[in-house]
């Protein structure tokens, strides 16, 4: 089975401490997330016939998140076996032994390539002003359940309720209520 990683250095020849997944795209969006680790931003779904879809949950952040950022796309051959689930993203797994490095391409412009790959209709971007008021309510919701259950407010300072504070402000407002705050 093919697993696919990402990675700003070049010619790597394992696939050590990397984040693994079958599906390319969402290997791409994790160059793509605008989050210092062990955070993710990833608002991702799977359509009905599985291809994967980006959602904007704010202006131009698809592109805020992706536009200049380059790095490699590989893949490596992995039995299910050899490999374990994060519980990080889902799709997302870790090599539980050393896996060689089976091919690389190398993305000089993640936007411009990830618009190329939507045009091909490898995935589904939803732009924000594309939402109706109840998908982003429903998003809205997970995120404040994501919140919740990773306690934000007791680490408040980290780069994923930062980002939330900054992006989406009237969600950290909701969630501070949420908290008594």
């Amino acid at each position: 089975m093919t697993y696919y990683f990402t990675s700003k250095t070049p010619d790597l020849k394992t696939a050590e401490g990397a984040k693994l997944t079958e599906n390319r795209m969402i290997a791409a969006f994790c160059l793509a997330n605008p989050l210092e680790e062990p955070w993710n931003w990833f608002p991702c779904d799977f359509g009905s016939d599985g291809t994967v879809q980006y959602h904007e949950l704010f202006e131009n952040a698809f592109k805020e998140a992706a536009e200049g950022k380059k790095g490699f796309l590989y893949s490596v051959e992995a039995e299910e076996e050899d490999v374990e689930e994060t519980g990080e993203i889902l799709t997302v797994c870790k090599a539980k032994k050393e896996l060689s490095v089976t091919s690389a391409e190398e993305i000089s412009d993640l936007y411009s390539w990830l618009m190329e790959e939507e045009d091909m209709g490898r995935f589904r971007l939803y732009l924000f002003e594309q939402h109706s008021r109840q998908e982003l309510l429903l998003w809205d919701n997970s995120i404040l359940r994501y919140l919740s259950k990773n306690r934000m407010i007791e680490n408040e300072n980290c780069a994923y309720a930062e980002f939330i504070k900054e992006k989406l402000p009237k969600i950290w407002e909701k969630y501070l209520k949420l908290c008594g705050k």
